[in-house]
């Protein structure tokens, strides 16, 4: 279910997939508790929690105030309190606060420095059993950038090298580069994409001096920030990301096996977690007409799934109905509806999907939905409609959050209501030309000079960015 938090000026208001943002706190009174952080401008980072069943959540509160408008990454450890790692934004120094968790509620601690020099962006935190937290991070120097870690011991008060020290350098510099790092067994592996081109690994063992050599995982095209990395709980290491495909690779810790291609279509912001030793990767697939699909496959029978959107009521439309008052006839555009060919959607009496009053436009889904997104081949002028629901015994009117919209743009994302929590209690399924679901119905009260013409209607969000759950 989807639950409005807040907007976000931020240029990553959802962070790189790689990031850690949203956390389950593992232990005590407020076991459960579910915290997220974001990015709600260029230099604040907020904080929103919820406790089970996770439909109300707190009014987020702002965090830091003086990051760089570029992604961070976050840890939490068992006692719940979360060590934030990001650009600061007067210097572009990496820098880290603990928020400490007490009572129910996170607080902000004093600035740490990771590095001072040069300019460091994209970090990445994760922790070895003993204690010793490590940050990796993308280190700009000289026009190119480099991959470097650091560790330290009193979490985060005390950085090897100290503040001037860059730690060790991973890679060679490169017009851009991205690391992940992650603990399997006794190891931190570092992951990182490096010049739009390849994808390296590099590994430590807890009690080396120094990292194993660089070795290659992929040659491509197009890679970048979005490479995604996890451990499994039998110490495998899943590495997902997308270059025009979406494409999985595993190491046993030993040998790498093949390359996977997940998905031929591709993907954006392409995510692994493992659950119960199967990888399950999320991401987000183009669906047209700037609508993005989250979807997932899992590999729990020897191969992946067939990708399968996760919300079924951010589809297509299950019936698309146009109602002429006129000739009181229905006709089913569900087809027309549901692909991209300009125009195709109107009823054959009017050549408009409607226009006299009395007109009406219904809209089907299998599943209560609070969005929909419409593009039109034609714009309306001059009319009037408002929007209904059933609640099982009438057609009841209500204002869309997003405004009552009369289809005078051609293309429109709008929210009928604010989230899935807020779409009414008593909307029921009913029937309409035949068909029982939960329908919207739209009717003109103020006829049209020019009526709507339509390309495209579906429930599909324009979704930029998704976080998974960290504990």
């Amino acid at each position: 279910m989807q639950k409005y938090l807040t907007d976000s000026t931020a240029a990553y208001p959802g962070g790189i997939s790689p990031g850690h943002r949203l956390f389950k706190v593992p232990a005590g009174s407020y076991a459960g508790r579910v915290a997220l952080l974001l990015q709600s401008s260029s230099s604040a980072i907020k904080l929103t929690w919820a406790d089970y069943p996770y439909a109300t959540w707190s009014a987020p509160s702002t965090v830091i105030n003086d990051a760089a408008d570029y992604p961070f990454d976050a840890l939490m450890d068992n006692d719940g309190n979360i060590f934030l790692a990001y650009t600061l934004g007067a210097d572009n120094n990496l820098v880290m606060r603990k928020l400490s968790f007490s009572a129910g509620n996170w607080s902000t601690g004093s600035l740490l420095t990771i590095y001072n020099g040069d300019d460091n962006y994209f970090p990445s935190l994760c922790r070895e059993e003993t204690g010793r937290l490590w940050a990796g991070w993308s280190r700009l120097s000289g026009g190119q950038y480099y991959i470097n870690a650091k560790y330290s011991d009193d979490w985060g008060i005390n950085w090897v090298g100290g503040a001037a020290g860059a730690g060790d350098t991973l890679s060679s510099g490169a017009n851009a580069a991205c690391v992940k790092l992650v603990v399997m067994a006794d190891y931190v592996y570092a992951v990182y994409s490096h010049g739009g081109t390849k994808i390296y690994y590099r590994r430590k063992q807890f009690s080396a001096g120094s990292w194993e050599s660089e070795s290659e995982i992929f040659t491509g095209s197009n890679l970048d920030e979005n490479t995604d990395i996890a451990p499994s709980d039998d110490n495998r290491l899943g590495v997902v990301w997308d270059d025009g495909e979406i494409k999985f690779r595993e190491f046993d810790g030993s040998n790498w096996g093949g390359v996977i291609v997940v998905d031929s279509n591709g993907g954006e912001f392409p995510q692994v977690k493992y659950v119960e030793n199967v990888p399950y990767l999320v991401y987000i697939s183009a669906a047209g007409n700037g609508q993005n699909n989250l979807v997932y496959s899992c590999r729990d029978r020897g191969s992946f799934s067939t990708p399968e959107i996760i919300d079924k009521s951010k589809t297509g439309l299950a019936r698309v109905i146009c109602y002429n008052h006129s000739s009181a006839g229905f006709e089913d555009l569900t087809s027309a509806a549901s692909d991209s060919t300009p125009g195709d959607v109107y009823h054959s009496e009017s050549s408009a999907i409607f226009k006299e009053v009395g007109d009406s436009l219904y809209l089907g889904l299998t599943e209560k939905f609070h969005y929909l997104k419409v593009v039109l081949g034609t714009a309306g002028v001059g009319g009037n409609i408002n929007w209904q629901y059933f609640d099982g015994n009438e057609w009841v009117g209500f204002a869309p959050t997003g405004g009552s919209w009369p289809f005078d743009e051609t293309e429109k994302g709008l929210l009928l209501w604010e989230d899935i929590f807020s779409v009414p209690d008593d909307w029921q399924k009913n029937s309409v030309d035949r068909c029982e679901l939960f329908w919207i119905k739209i009717t003109v009260t103020t006829t049209f000079t020019t009526g709507p013409v339509g390309t495209r209607l579906t429930t599909i969000p324009d979704i930029e960015a998704i976080v998974l759950m960290e504990r």
